[in-house]
C-alpha cells in the first residue's frame, strides 16, 4: 500500500506557497483569476459519409484525394461507415444526453467540436489555447477544456464558452467535471508540487490540494455516485489507485489495498475508466477493481480480461462502458516488444470480462485508397448501447468510425 502521495496535511503547511500556483496564489492555496474575454462564434460542418461541407472555406478532411468546389471539399476515398473529421482528436468524450460525439482540437485550429456521428454535422466552438484534455459533466451538457494554464468551461448546448480563466498555475495534464460546477486538475509534472487542484467555474477561484500531490501525468475519473474521485497515481512505483474528495480544496482520503500484486497499467499506462454506474473501475492494465463508500470494500481487485495475455507490453488505451449494453469496449494496444504495436478493438460483457467480439484495427480502413497505419484513439459507445464508434488516425486524416 502506497500512502506517500497524499500527505497529511500539517506536513503541507509550510510549502503552501509553492502549491498556489499562478498569478495572484497566496499562502492559502487559492488563486482567484479573471474571466477572460473569449470568442464564442461557432462553425457548422455537414460531412455525411465522409464528405466535408463548409459554407465560405475549403477543408481537406482525409489522406486521401480530395475534390473541392466552391468551398466544398469531399473526401472520395472514405468508407460507407466512416466519418471524416475536419480537425484532429486530442482528446474526446460522448454526451449520452446529447447524443454526440465531442472532440478537442489543435489542428487546424483549437476548437471544442460537436459531431452528430449519424448526421454527420460538425459544429466548432473556437477556443483560446490548444487544448490538453477534455471533460463532460455528469448529465452530458456542459463541458470543460484543459489548457497550459488555463481551462474553458462550456454549454454544448447552445455551443457557446460560459467562461474561461488562465490562472490555473500549470498546464492541465487531465481534468474532470463534477455536476455543480467545479473541475478538477492534474498537473503534466511534478513542478510545485504537482498538486491537485479544485477550479470553481463560476468565479475562476482555484484552490490546491493539501494532501494530493505528486500528480505529474495522473490521470482522474469522476465517479458521481459517490461524488468523489479515482486517481490512477502514476508517481507511485508501483503505480496506484488513489480516492479523494471533491472538496475545495480536495483531500486525499485512501489508496488501494495493494502494493503491486494486480497490473494497474504502470508508468506508461493510458489512465482508469468507470463503469457508468460508478461500481467498477477498469484500467489500462486489464484488470477490473470495485468501488465502495468505505475503505475496506473499496479499489478491490475482481478479475482480468478473460484473454488477458499476461505480457506487461499488452495494455488498453481507451474504454468505455454502457450500463445498458452491460459491456466494455476497449481499444487494446498489444505492444509487441521490438515489432510496434498491434492493435485491436475488443468488446467485453461484464462483470465476467468474457470476450464478446474482436476486430483487428488492421482490418478497419478508413479510406480505401492509404496504406498508412490505422492507429485507434477513443472508443465509445451510443446512449443505448446499441452502436460503438472508434475515432481512428490514418496518414494525416482523422476518422470516427460505426463498427
Amino acid at each position: 500500500m502506497n500512502t506517500g502521495k497524499i500527505l497529511p496535511i500539517f506536513l503541507m503547511s509550510s510549502v503552501l506557497v509553492a502549491c498556489g500556483g499562478g498569478t495572484g496564489a497566496s499562502l492559502s492555496g487559492v488563486t482567484t483569476g479573471t474571466n477572460a474575454s473569449t470568442s464564442t462564434s461557432t462553425s457548422t460542418t455537414t460531412t455525411g459519409s465522409g464528405s466535408t461541407t463548409t459554407d465560405s472555406t475549403s477543408t481537406t478532411t482525409g489522406s486521401g484525394a480530395s475534390e473541392s468546389t466552391n468551398g466544398t471539399t469531399t473526401d472520395s476515398t472514405a468508407n460507407s461507415n466512416t466519418l471524416s473529421l475536419t480537425r484532429n482528436a486530442v482528446d474526446a468524450e460522448y454526451s449520452d444526453a446529447l447524443e454526440r460525439l465531442i472532440t478537442v482540437s489543435s489542428s487546424p485550429d483549437n476548437a471544442l467540436n460537436i459531431i452528430n456521428p449519424t448526421t454527420g454535422e460538425q459544429q466548432a466552438v473556437p477556443l483560446n489555447l490548444a487544448p490538453t484534455s477534455l471533460a463532460i459533466s455528469p448529465d452530458g451538457k456542459t463541458a470543460v477544456v484543459g489548457h497550459s494554464s488555463g481551462v474553458t468551461h462550456i454549454n454544448l448546448q447552445t455551443a457557446s464558452v460560459l467562461d474561461f480563466y488562465d490562472n490555473i498555475g500549470f498546464s492541465v495534464f487531465d481534468i474532470a467535471l463534477s455536476g455543480n460546477g467545479m473541475a478538477y486538475a492534474t498537473p503534466a509534472s511534478n513542478a510545485l508540487w504537482g498538486v491537485l487542484k479544485a477550479i470553481n467555474l463560476g468565479t475562476g477561484e482555484v484552490k490546491s490540494s493539501l494532501s494530493v500531490v505528486q500528480m505529474g501525468g495522473s490521470y482522474l475519473q469522476l465517479a458521481p455516485n459517490q461524488n468523489v474521485l479515482y486517481i490512477y497515481d502514476k508517481s507511485t512505483l508501483p503505480v496506484d489507485l488513489i480516492k479523494a474528495d471533491t472538496a475545495s480544496p480536495p483531500a486525499g482520503l485512501y489508496d488501494s489495498p495493494y502494493n503491486g500484486e494486480y497490473d494497474i497499467g504502470g508508468s506508461s499506462g493510458k489512465g482508469l475508466w468507470l463503469t457508468e454506474d460508478g461500481g467498477y473501475i477498469l484500467t489500462a492494465g486489464e484488470t477490473l477493481f470495485s468501488t465502495a463508500t468505505t475503505q475496506d470494500q473499496d479499489m478491490l481487485y475482481q478479475r482480468s480480461l478473460s484473454d488477458d495475455d499476461n505480457d506487461p507490453n499488452t495494455r488498453l488505451l481507451h474504454a468505455d462502458n454502457s450500463q445498458e449494453a452491460a459491456k466494455f469496449v476497449v481499444i487494446l494496444d498489444k505492444g509487441i516488444t521490438g515489432t510496434g504495436s498491434e492493435y485491436s478493438l475488443k468488446t467485453y460483457a461484464m462483470p465476467t470480462l468474457n470476450l464478446v467480439d474482436e476486430k483487428p484495427v488492421s482490418d478497419l480502413k478508413p479510406t480505401s485508397t492509404s496504406d498508412d497505419p490505422v492507429i485507434p484513439q477513443f472508443v465509445f459507445f451510443n446512449s443505448d448501447g446499441t452502436k460503438r464508434y472508434a475515432v481512428l488516425k490514418q496518414g494525416t486524416g482523422t476518422y470516427l468510425i460505426n463498427f
